[in-house]
């Protein structure tokens, strides 16, 4: 009898350790446009008492930018979430007592895209904490399960294998000259921007039409452009967009605060093509800055001239000296807002994706993304703050990035 009690406690404990649902990690890379709303999203899928680490850096050794240990980030804490990596640990209601870790290094949409179909193994923050304000922490490193994407996989050139994919989103573009820019500037059309991109520099005449000369006319001063690297989503729907074609080269320029004349700041060029910012913030901290000099399209000369680059709207209103949108010019003469973004007269938009390959676990993986992308719509900003717009409020669609834009019946 004794023997039969104890075979059946241990048949039942047993039962309980196979049963028992274990820890899990999930790894996350991709769009920095998109970050802020994936932020909030994954932040909010978490029960009270969570911990996130966050760095501004992706390369080990990690330094956080704010204490780690503080539980329960508010998901509009910007110290987090603009950061390029940051770790999630704790519970959540759909997993019950299961610690689920979501890994998050934010490299580029098109990176993302690559890092995603070739299994590449990449640099995330680690879960360990500290008492402190700063601490450096070796980090891991792991293969990304998922990859958020501001393009369609077609318009990269890691098309195989296909992967799976949700539209969680539409992210709309800006055009931003920087502060202290002419008042001539008010508008870019596809064609221009064309120009502009394959050529780094252009006659600020070109762009405004002033067909006058002299010293003081816009036919004797620049445009620069201040652009992303061949890694970014942004860029990618932007080219494609304006027609000019997301793969193609661009030069793009930098501010440089000792360079010109009597160390004024200028513009200048990078020189090398498709070297850019990895991300927004830096060309939104550099249109910020209220210069007007640039180096001319002989690559030396400092002249007269101004800035433009393209950002998230939330970016976009970031740039200092962008109250109320100042220094954003319009598209093809359509200015930028939610409801022309939604019945198709502002184009310079593109589906934010959420990639995978097929076969994730359905029980860990297949549940948490369909919370993350449940998620999504909630924590998507309005106004000044969007980062983007729920595909349900869409009057409008499009097929492919920069394609025609179809009337939803």
């Amino acid at each position: 009898m004794k023997l039969h009690k104890y075979l059946l406690i241990g048949a039942a404990s047993l039962v309980l350790a196979t049963t028992a649902k274990a820890d899990f990690s999930v790894y996350i890379t991709g769009s920095t446009a998109f970050r802020a709303a994936a932020y909030a999203s994954i932040a909010s899928l978490y029960n009270t008492g969570f911990n996130v680490n966050a760095s501004a850096g992706t390369a080990a050794p990690f330094t956080t930018i704010a204490n780690a240990q503080a539980p329960n980030r508010p998901t509009a804490d910007s110290t987090f979430n603009g950061a390029n990596a940051m770790t999630f640990s704790g519970t959540m209601p759909a997993f019950g007592s299961q610690v689920v870790t979501i890994y998050c290094s934010w490299t580029g949409s098109v990176e993302g895209i690559r890092d995603v179909t070739q299994g590449n193994s990449l640099p995330f923050l680690s879960t360990a904490v500290s008492q402190t304000s700063a601490f450096s922490d070796a980090g891991t490193t792991a293969v990304a399960d998922f990859a958020f994407s501001d393009v369609f996989q077609s318009s990269t050139i890691y098309k195989t294998p296909t992967l799976q994919t949700l539209p969680c989103g539409v992210v709309p573009f800006v055009f931003v000259k920087n502060n202290g820019a002419s008042g001539n500037l008010t508008n870019l059309t596809h064609q221009q921007a064309q120009t502009l991109f394959a050529n780094g520099v252009v006659s600020l005449g070109q762009i405004t039409g002033d067909t006058t000369t002299g010293t003081g006319s816009d036919t004797n001063k620049v445009l620069t452009l201040i652009g992303r690297y061949n890694g970014s989503g942004t860029r990618a729907a932007v080219f494609a967009d304006t027609g000019y074609g997301a793969l193609k080269t661009s030069f793009n320029y930098k501010f440089a605060a000792t360079a010109g004349p009597g160390s004024t700041a200028i513009w200048t060029n990078q020189a090398t093509p498709d070297v850019g910012y990895t991300g927004g913030s830096s060309i939104k901290t550099d249109l910020g800055n209220n210069c007007s000099q640039a180096v001319g399209a002989d690559g030396t000369t400092a002249v007269t001239g101004y800035a433009l680059g393209y950002l998230g709207v939330k970016d976009g209103y970031g740039v200092t000296g962008n109250s109320a949108g100042a220094l954003m010019v319009s598209y093809n003469g359509q200015f930028f807002s939610t409801n022309a973004v939604q019945n198709g007269s502002y184009t310079l938009w593109s589906y934010e994706h959420f990639y995978n390959k097929s076969g994730i676990a359905a029980a860990t993986l297949g549940t948490l993304k369909t919370n993350i992308l449940n998620a999504i719509p909630a924590n998507l900003g309005a106004d000044t703050t969007i980062i983007g717009i729920p595909t349900s409020a869409m009057k409008v669609s499009r097929s492919v990035d920069g394609g025609p834009i179809a009337t939803l019946y």
